[in-house]
């Protein structure tokens, strides 16, 4: 559709532009678009303002289809369209600008004609009001899902009990043979879900302790050991250099 003329209407803004894609690019008829948009003088609008005009003569522009153009013509490129918008004292530019942007440039460059918008049907509306019902619940749903997950472990914490598959640094010593801080950075490079929580201590003092999901360590653990290259009574894993596994 390149090179032929375009009418694009506005009823609610009481505009009309002529364009069309020329050299693959939206461009308008400037001098038009300068009136559309309260310019007294388009001349003096379109030297001040615009940076990259096209100018054609007579037979170019009627071989566009600009039949009336006798002095000939010229064309405001995108860019130069919004600096007009951008300027305008018009009263209603800011709803040009967006009639322009959000409507007939994207139509301009997807299929080369403006196409006015069909209104929504009743069954259209009816079906998007259900989708966004469903999306809500949805995430309602996973919201209350959270806050019995966060209940639980409350309740856990307050008997002084590791919430299930839950374990603490000296539980995870004693399943793999890591140590203390091997397990700590076992946790870090494969991130591994871990959180602190609060726990009364011995003698009644209170502290915190990190507790990690068991499963994905061990997994974590499982891989890095099949992984891993004997050195000598040592291990070697590029995530955890050197190391040993007692027990």
């Amino acid at each position: 559709m390149s090179n032929q003329l375009m009418k694009f209407n506005s009823s609610d803004l009481g505009i009309s532009l002529s364009g069309m894609l020329y050299q693959g690019k939206p461009v308008f008829d400037a001098v038009e678009l300068a009136k559309s948009l309260g310019y007294a003088n388009p001349a003096d609008a379109l030297k001040t303002h615009c940076k990259s005009l096209i100018k054609l003569n007579y037979s170019e522009s009627r071989e566009l289809g600009f039949n009336d153009k006798i002095r000939g013509m010229q064309l405001a490129s995108e860019s130069d369209a919004y600096r007009l918008i951008l300027r305008s004292q018009l009263a209603s530019a800011e709803r040009v600008q967006d009639w322009v942007c959000e409507d007939v440039l994207p139509s301009i460059r997807e299929t080369g004609s403006y196409r006015c918008q069909r209104p929504k049907s009743q069954a259209e509306i009816i079906a998007e009001m259900a989708l966004l019902n469903v999306e809500q619940e949805r995430r309602l749903n996973h919201i209350e899902d959270k806050v019995v997950e966060v209940t639980e472990l409350v309740d856990h914490i307050a008997r002084g009990a590791t919430p299930p598959g839950w374990a603490g640094y000296s539980e995870l010593k004693a399943l793999c043979g890591l140590s203390d801080a091997k397990c700590r950075q076992l946790v870090s490079a494969y991130d591994i879900d871990h959180k602190p929580i609060p726990f009364i201590a011995p003698g009644g003092t209170k502290s915190t302790m990190t507790i990690v999901r068991e499963q994905p360590f061990m997994t974590a653990f499982t891989k890095m050991m099949f992984e891993a290259e004997p050195r000598g009574t040592r291990w070697y894993h590029p995530k955890m250099g050197l190391f040993q596994v007692i027990g």
